[in-house]
């Protein structure tokens, strides 16, 4: 592949240049307690981590480093609450608090990323090169951050700099085992004065992998991709500060695949005075697909533009922000009729206060106003209250909504070989909307909606233990679900089945998170973490509740009415997931290692006893599974680190799974796999 003769020639010129520079001896750490645990996504200004009112979690660029990973996805698995699932259409995307891909925002800097396959987002677009930290926020954001952010955001912060320096590094991984992978990454940061820096490039490259070898198609072609992105700030003044950010991604996957992701962002600071803060921003970014199967070539061509100003006014005991915006999106598509636009405009306000010297109370909303469905108001309160030195609570509660996507209104597609078709609601409309059993559907959808109430409590009874533990629940109506149109199309005929879009579903996801952070000593660190998940659906508990569900056991048992307790829940959800890292260091020798455990219990894919596509505890489930991966690692003469990990020790593959799911590659692991990183810093 061009990237390993790529690889081998930029490994070699920045190593030279790297022993050519004069560097500063940068040690690993690992500490409990940094001063500078500050978060930027849960409130739009900079707190404390441990002052937030609502659950957040805060991953380092130290905590990625130690981990080994190299792709955005592998180090979300690690983190308590986080979960991948796989969908029916084949897509994986992130679910947190039960609720999934397409309920949760991913950003960059703060602006969002585009390009969702059935409203799921590849998080393995995403490299983990040149990111500083890695905010994720729990639970309804849409007060700031609209649609999407119904079930939370993972907000990725870049580096920046504050301070004059010239700095670099590179690094070379490679991966062999269960899957053979090569990354490479360099980047240089640079400030002198008023003129800020930070550049990186990712190269990426995989001979892809299979995980069922019997069957024709192989689970992950073989795959080529890079990342180059760019940060430049200037500071005309103290007062006003100009920074632009450049992001560019290229994939390519077997002859005709490729997929292109890029963007820009313009941000103008301006501080006027000691109270006011404006902030002017300018973002598009663009994401294209094309792919070939069978001789035929689907596009998928998504933009994004979004000018925005934020203002924030500093008193002395609280912060006001106010901003307004404009989206416009633009998708087009095969299966689309014509290019589609959306144009949505949006303001929001937030006050953040203290009434008393040990509460905080942030209050919030959020208006948007759309030009293809009806307008959303997205309010939040969130308190903390320290009820003494060493156990504060958080409390929030929430409005979240989700926009119906370009899909839901004017997918156009046309399975003549399966004898269905599947429409948008106004593709439906346009074409049969003069057939009595279309004029009884809605042409235009609602937004989803949902309400959250988190709870928290933040234990700190000695100085080197803490405890969190957060409880939470999301309530969420008007889901848009594919529903099969009754007496179909009498132009299609009468054997093709016509599927379109509808808000029906009622869901709700409770549950509870459990954190525990223990540090034995200097050079030894604990983390653990647990959650228990309900994920159900109303209506199927009232179908449940009148007696109305029939199942049978096996195949040759008696049916049986389903009984309450025997309801399982939402598909793609595990009741227990939780996991365990040990971290030791030793300053004296450069040397750090861990091992970090996983475990996700049983979930259910669909319906595999006719009980009407509701899980009971009598279905197939996929096999609760724990993956441990290790990690050592040690700096030579304070500029060259050597890491050695395995990933999946113990080999599971989920090998059980084969027989209940067959052809199913989403019930298989990846087994033991092997890599080395060499890290030189500048």
């Amino acid at each position: 592949m061009f990237l390993n003769r790529i690889a081998a020639l930029l490994f070699s010129v920045t190593t030279f240049t790297c022993f050519s520079q004069n560097t500063a001896v940068i040690k690993d750490t690992l500490t409990l307690h940094t001063l500078d645990e500050i978060v930027v996504t849960a409130t739009r200004t900079m707190r404390q981590l441990s002052t937030v009112p609502m659950p957040v979690i805060l991953i380092s660029k130290k905590q990625i480093q130690n981990t080994g990973t190299t792709r955005l996805k592998e180090i979300l698995l690690e983190q308590t609450g986080i979960n991948f699932a796989t969908d029916q259409s084949g897509f994986t995307g992130v679910q947190m608090q039960g609720l999934s891909s397409e309920y949760v925002m991913v950003m960059i800097d703060g602006v969002p990323v585009i390009g969702r396959s059935s409203g799921n987002l590849d998080l393995n677009r995403i490299t983990v090169n040149n990111i500083k930290q890695i905010e994720v926020v729990k639970g309804p954001t849409s007060s700031l951050y609209g649609s999407e952010a119904l079930g939370g955001v993972i907000n990725i912060i870049t580096e920046h700099l504050e301070k004059d320096t010239s700095k670099g590094d590179i690094r070379y991984f490679t991966r062999v085992g269960s899957r053979n992978e090569l990354d490479l990454n360099t980047n240089f940061l640079f400030r002198k004065d008023k003129l800020s820096l930070v550049a990186g490039i990712n190269l990426n490259s995989s001979g892809g992998f299979d995980l069922s070898p019997e069957t024709v198609v192989k689970t992950t072609e073989a795959y080529q991709n890079y990342t180059g992105n760019l940060k430049v700030s200037y500071d005309f003044s103290k007062k006003l500060t100009l920074v632009a950010s450049q992001r560019y991604f290229y994939e390519e996957q077997a002859e005709r695949n490729f997929q292109r992701d890029w963007n820009s962002n313009i941000e103008l600071r301006h501080k006027m005075n000691n109270i006011w803060d404006f902030e002017y921003t300018f973002y598009t970014t663009k994401f294209k697909t094309e792919s070939q199967f069978n001789s035929e070539v689907a596009v998928f061509n998504q933009t994004l533009t979004r000018p925005e100003i934020r203002a924030t006014a500093n008193f002395k005991n609280s912060t006001v922000i106010s901003g307004i915006g404009i989206n416009f999106d633009a998708l087009g598509r095969t299966f689309f009729g014509k290019k589609e636009t959306f144009n949505s405009k949006y303001i929001f306000s937030q006050f953040d206060f203290h009434p008393i010297e040990r509460m905080n109370v942030v209050v919030g909303a959020r208006f948007d106003s759309h030009n293809k469905y009806k307008s959303a108001f997205s309010p939040k309160i969130a308190s903390t209250y320290k009820i003494n030195d060493w156990i504060q609570a958080k409390a929030s509660v929430g409005y979240g909504f989700k926009a119906p996507d370009f899909r839901q209104l004017f997918f156009n597609f046309n399975n003549a070989a399966g004898g269905y078709v599947v429409l948008g609601t106004q593709t439906l409309h346009n074409l049969y909307g003069s057939a009595p059993n279309v004029q009884a559907t809605s042409k235009d959808l609602k937004p989803e909606n949902a309400i959250g109430y988190n709870f928290g409590l933040e234990i700190k009874p000695i100085a080197n233990l803490k405890i969190h533990t957060n409880i939470f629940r999301n309530d969420i109506k008007d889901l848009i679900n594919t529903v099969a149109l009754p007496g179909g199309v009498a132009d299609l005929g009468p054997t093709t089945a016509v599927f379109y879009y509808e808000n029906r579903d009622q869901v709700f996801t409770q549950g509870i998170e459990f954190d525990i952070n223990y540090k034995f000593s200097e050079n030894v660190r604990f983390t653990g973490g647990y959650q228990y998940l309900e994920a159900k659906d109303k209506e199927d508990i009232r179908k449940i509740e009148a007696g109305t569900i029939f199942l049978r056991r096996t195949p040759n048992s008696p049916s049986e009415i389903l009984k309450k307790e025997a309801y399982f829940g939402l598909s793609n959800r595990s009741k227990h997931t939780a996991n365990a890292k040990l971290f030791y260091t030793n300053l004296k020798h450069n040397f750090s290692a861990n091992i970090r455990a996983i475990y996700r219990s049983k979930y259910a894919l669909f319906d595999t006893n006719n009980s009407q596509n509701i899980i009971d505890r009598y279905d197939d489930f996929v096999a609760g599974n724990t993956q441990v991966n290790v990690s050592i690692q040690k700096t030579f003469f304070g500029i060259m680190n050597l890491q050695f990990g395995i990933d999946n020790i113990g080999n599971e593959k989920g090998l059980k799974n084969k027989n209940k799911f067959q052809n199913t590659d989403a019930v298989l692991f990846l087994g033991r796999s092997f890599y080395t990183s060499v890290r030189f810093n500048l």
